[in-house]
C-alpha cells in the first residue's frame, strides 16, 4: 500500500480530510504560530520519511514559507513531490 503525505498551507483551511491518523491543533496554530509549526514538523518530518510520495495542496499555485521548508526537507529525503496546481514562480 503506498504511503502519502499531503503538505499545504494553512491559509487554505479549512481542509476536510476524509480520512486521517490524527489532526494538528488549529488553536494553538492561531495563538503561537511558530510553535504549531515545531510541533507540525515533529508530525510532517517523520511522515515525509515514511512516505512513498509528496503531495503539495496549492490551488492558488503559491507556495508558503513553512510549506517550502517541507518540501525542501521532502527534496533532501529523496521523495517523490508531485504539485497538485501548476507553481507559481
Amino acid at each position: 500500500m503506498p504511503k502519502i503525505v499531503i503538505l499545504g498551507s494553512c491559509r487554505h483551511q479549512p481542509y476536510e480530510i476524509l480520512a486521517m491518523p490524527n489532526k494538528l491543533d488549529a488553536d494553538l496554530y492561531a495563538k503561537d504560530h511558530q510553535a504549531a509549526y515545531i510541533d507540525a514538523c515533529a508530525v510532517f518530518y517523520p511522515a515525509i520519511k515514511a512516505a512513498d510520495i509528496v503531495l503539495v495542496y496549492n490551488p492558488d499555485g503559491v507556495v508558503g514559507e513553512h510549506t517550502q521548508a517541507d518540501i525542501i526537507e521532502a527534496e533532501r529525503q529523496g521523495k517523490r513531490i508531485v504539485y497538485l496546481f501548476p507553481k507559481k514562480s
